[in-house]
């Protein structure tokens, strides 16, 4: 699962790289979607099959915090002092011509993360802040005002968080919510509102289904997969090796875009089960997942970064910028592991309840012979996104690279 989560991650990376760099991988916005999934499933199993924090929804909120806002908040404050290094740039031009609430919003989202996913259906008009339906429909483009603008999928997160404690542990409101997030999404796109971004993958009303599904993976196909695991014991490994080649083959499937995504999500959630009992066996899998999340939220920076520093130069070619940004948002994610997540990870722990070496003190309700006791899943990155505008395929936007200053890129 670990290999899985950072190959989603980079999927997003090359997505807003744009150019022949996009259709690599699984694209932006599928990756987005399939880390609803994951998320659904791994946050189903530290709810449900462990004790850590049963009837205890308080702990569970300040333990995804701080797994999320830590990093984000560093990379937020080095985007702002990048930009105020830059000097004049787009992005403090955009504060410039808003109204003051549309600027402590921004400045709320971009401190919270909170409301960063229903910014996308704000827009400016006649000088005040109104629902437009669309962040492409506004005199000036809110979106520009985020400091990581591909966090807006972390509020989606959060969401699915808020609700989380009060439905994974009832099958029948988990089915009835996923059938309503289903039947709302076919109402939304046989109306035509939901074929077009923002309505597409940004709206959590609708993409509660992937959470769910991901919960209903791990409810009712991790036990099967578990007693099947036990007589064939390579079947981890060989639904990883599925996974992990169809995230290399996606795009070279010859089947309708909506189709060939649609059945993504269903294979990944049948194989899912298989991917966490691999993660269980090979401690190097979990640890390359554990640069998925920091990954995500510092891309953006490092390509900016890098296109301000190599503007001009010969070393500006494509494959030659999607290699430094690749590897530049590896080892700054490395880097953000050691430095913030890491000593984090410590009262995390404590949160939890669990002894240094990550295990519970007081073991899953329900495990089976082989399914990890320590919630090893559970630090997995929920949430990597993409921001976007929209374009013919679907898909997320490119970041633009910054000629002669560091700027906010559409």
């Amino acid at each position: 699962m670990g290999m899985l989560r950072t190959l989603l991650a980079l999927s997003v990376v090359l997505d807003h790289l744009g150019g022949a760099a996009t259709d690599r991988l699984v694209g932006g916005r599928l990756a987005v979607q399939l880390f609803y999934v994951i998320s659904g499933f791994l946050i189903s199993y530290v709810l449900t099959a462990t004790d850590h924090y049963q009837g205890a929804p308080g702990r569970f909120y300040a333990n995804r915090a701080l797994r999320l806002y830590p990093v984000y908040l560093v990379v937020a404050a080095l985007t702002l002092l990048a930009y105020a290094g830059a000097g004049e740039s787009p992005f403090w031009r955009i504060y410039d011509g808003l109204p003051l609430t549309a600027t402590v919003y921004l400045a709320l989202s971009n401190l919270l993360i909170l409301g960063q996913d229903w910014l996308m259906f704000f827009g400016i008009e006649h000088g005040a802040l109104a629902f437009t339906g669309s962040f492409a429909h506004s005199d000036v483009p809110l979106y520009q005002g985020l400091l990581v603008p591909q966090a807006w999928t972390l509020g989606v997160e959060l969401s699915f968080y808020l609700v989380a404690p009060f439905v994974l542990h009832s099958p029948r409101r988990l089915l009835l919510l996923l059938l309503a997030s289903l039947a709302l999404r076919v109402a939304l796109v046989a109306s035509g509102i939901g074929r077009s971004d923002p309505w597409t993958y940004r709206f959590f009303p609708t993409e509660l289904a992937l959470f769910l599904a991901g919960s209903l993976s791990h409810q009712v196909l991790l036990p099967r997969w578990q007693a099947w695991s036990a007589r064939l014991r390579r079947l981890p490994e060989l639904g990883t090796a599925l996974l992990l080649l169809y995230a290399l083959a996606h795009f070279s499937i010859a089947l309708p875009p909506t189709v060939r995504d649609g059945l993504a999500v269903l294979l990944f959630a049948a194989l899912m089960p298989l991917a966490f009992l691999f993660q269980a066996r090979y401690r190097l899998d979990k640890a390359i997942g554990e640069l998925s999340y920091p990954i995500y939220i510092c891309h953006a920076l490092v390509i900016v970064f890098f296109g301000w520093l190599l503007d001009g130069t010969q070393l500006r070619q494509p494959m030659m910028f999607m290699t430094l940004v690749v590897a530049g948002s590896i080892g700054f994610a490395a880097l953000l592991n050691v430095l913030v997540a890491e000593p984090v990870e410590r009262l995390r722990r404590r949160l939890r309840g669990a002894s240094p070496a990550g295990q519970p003190t007081a073991g899953p309700r329900h495990s089976a012979a082989g399914l990890p006791r320590a919630p090893l899943a559970a630090d997995a990155t929920p949430a990597a996104g993409a921001r976007a505008r929209p374009r013919a395929s679907g898909g997320t936007a490119p970041i633009r690279h910054a000629p002669s200053t560091i700027r906010r890129v559409p």
